[in-house]
């Protein structure tokens, strides 16, 4: 018996396809901190040798201190270059981002009403949206190739809703892992082929190891 095999119609083009992986930052020493913890730094070696991200010839990293010290790591671990984009930087949270107290009532707002917009501020749904014109930036000029983004767990936590489609909880945020690993494709549009992970790391942490138990 032959085994049928179905023949490729005859010019019938293939969509291009790029591979995005989504690393976030290695754990940080606070809640909204700069500064990666040496467990942070050391994650990022790890998961950059776990080979679950493998090909990356370029890391787009927000523009934070902790995001570009972050990419930088895996830039030495993958042999690979880093470009810096403001599109991929943090949600900015206006005049409230610095004191806790006030940010407090306004973070947790957020959370319930994804379109508010704290003053001097943006919105969940439009960081989301810079999102998605960011990322459709960076796969446009990468077809048929492989990249990395480095942002932070929220930024990533963000993004994987707006590929996925799902709601928004903040109990996701809290459960994010530092130093994990998403794996997206984008081929006339985006699909998820890894969720979110970081298990893989002999130590493991979360956004809720560094956050003050006062802002929840």
């Amino acid at each position: 018996m032959f085994e049928y095999v179905q023949e490729r119609e005859i010019g019938k083009r293939l969509e291009p396809r790029t591979m995005v992986y989504v690393i976030t930052i290695g754990e940080c020493d606070g809640f909204n901190s700069q500064n990666l913890t040496k467990r942070g730094e050391n994650q990022l070696i790890e998961m950059a040798r776990s080979r679950v991200a493998t090909g990356v010839r370029l890391l787009y990293t927000a523009t934070e201190k902790i995001a570009v010290k972050s990419a930088e790591i895996l830039a030495d671990e993958f042999e690979s270059k880093t470009k810096k984009m403001t599109c991929l930087d943090s949600v900015k949270f206006g005049n409230d981002g610095n004191n806790l107290d006030s940010f407090r009532e306004t973070f947790k707002q957020m959370w319930k009403q994804e379109d508010f917009v704290p003053e001097h501020g943006e919105s969940f749904v439009e960081v989301r949206d810079r999102l998605g014109n960011c990322m459709g930036g960076i796969v446009a000029k990468h077809q048929d190739d492989v990249v990395a983004v480095v942002v932070d767990p929220l930024i990533a936590l963000l993004f994987h809703s707006h590929v996925a489609a799902i709601p928004l909880d903040m109990s996701e945020w809290q459960s994010f892992g530092y130093a994990s690993c998403a794996t997206y494709e984008y081929s006339r549009g985006w699909s998820v082929i890894m969720p979110p992970d970081n298990s893989y790391l002999t130590d493991p942490t979360t956004v809720n190891d560094t956050l003050p138990e006062e802002l929840l």
